[in-house]
């Protein structure tokens, strides 16, 4: 009899756990899907810059739509067939140093450490394995969205169509979210998503300036120095810099350890060079050019980048920041706003309410 309970108690823990395996996949492929659509809004956030210009000189915004995007794949096939051979090759040149450079790297590391008394153990590069593991969870994050080829090419389709339609025909969609509110309140529900639309578009454009040209300065400091794959180097820099505060950190590590690797003068000077570009770019390039966006405090930047992180990969990590933007302005419209033209508190606060009151 005893064994027949322990049964039916095992057998009700397995059913409990399986239950919250499945709840857990659930909100999984809801929260990857969440991520994919809030690309493809980022992305027609990004579109609509220069189809409402084209529309405002009287091109439908389909036909604007459609050429707008044929010119991005124009701009991108030609900077393709220009640039990518030789990307290329330098893609090829740094996988085939990497593991020679990371092996001096640890042989310099434990020659300075018997030189200060101290006892380390050899470093041995990582495997090809290894790096392609550490690649996947780059990508994936805990939820895979990147885990398999049917899901990769749904969200290329979600990524690319979603915000072609959205640009093209933008009122349904924002016509539906605005019918959500009261008749009385639909003005001011268009009014803030032209907001939440014109706070993110500046932040796009000024990342997009702040990229452009951290690249080419990390290209030609790079190229400078003499690391190999400058352009390769500078042009991942560039990139990797859509993410503020976080991937600039991230983006000195490759030329770093082959600068230290080769010669550590040579570290120093692109230690030296990547201090110098961010200094100008957080200090010159960002009051300039993000004059439109919200402006969003570097402690929440990082915290909501490592959060995102943390939980979704790369895809959170880099839709961090706009999410912080939106959720400022609708902050801002929609409670601080709300409260400052409140007729109802008076500006003394609650001393004024007792003076009243006697």
């Amino acid at each position: 009899m005893n064994g027949y309970l322990a049964g039916r108690d095992l057998l009700r823990v397995g059913a409990v756990l399986f239950g919250l395996f499945l709840v857990w996949r659930f909100l999984a492929e809801i929260a990857a899907t969440a991520l994919l659509l809030a690309t493809g809004l980022l992305l027609a956030v990004a579109l609509s810059g220069p189809v409402e210009t084209l529309h405002r000189h009287k091109v439908p915004r389909p036909v604007a739509s459609v050429l707008i995007a044929l010119a991005a794949v124009i701009v991108l096939g030609l900077g393709g067939y220009l640039l990518l051979p030789v990307l290329m090759d330098q893609a090829r040149q740094l996988i085939s140093t990497a593991p020679s450079a990371f092996s001096q790297l640890g042989e310099r590391v434990e020659s300075l450490a018997g030189k200060l008394g101290l006892s380390v153990g050899s470093l041995e590069p990582p495997s090809a394995s290894t790096l392609a593991s550490w690649i996947r969870q780059l990508l994936g994050g805990v939820l895979g969205l990147f885990g398999s080829m049917a899901s990769t090419l749904l969200g290329l389709l979600v990524v690319v169509f979603v915000p072609l339609y959205l640009v093209a025909v933008p009122d349904p969609v924002v016509g539906w979210v605005v019918r959500l509110f009261l008749p009385d309140r639909r003005d001011r529900a268009r009014e803030v998503l032209s907001k939440v639309r014109v706070s993110l578009l500046g932040w796009l454009e000024g990342r997009l300036v702040s990229m452009a040209i951290v690249g080419v300065l990390s290209i030609g400091a790079l190229y400078f120095i003499g690391i190999p794959g400058a352009l390769f180097l500078g042009l991942l820099t560039g990139l990797v810099c859509f993410i503020p505060l976080i991937g600039p950190v991230i983006s000195v590590f490759p030329p770093l350890l082959l600068g230290f690797a080769g010669n550590p003068i040579d570290a120093l000077w692109v230690l030296l060079a990547y201090l110098g570009i961010q200094q100008v770019e957080s200090n010159l390039l960002t009051p300039l050019i993000m004059q439109r966006a919200a402006s969003v405090h570097p402690a929440v930047v990082i915290a909501t980048v490592a959060a995102g992180g943390a939980a979704f990969g790369i895809m959170g990590a880099l839709l961090a920041v706009p999410v912080v933007v939106v959720a400022g302005v609708l902050t801002k419209e929609l409670w601080f706003r709300r409260l400052e033209e409140d007729p109802k508190v008076p500006e003394d606060g609650p001393s004024q309410r007792k003076v009243a009151r006697s």
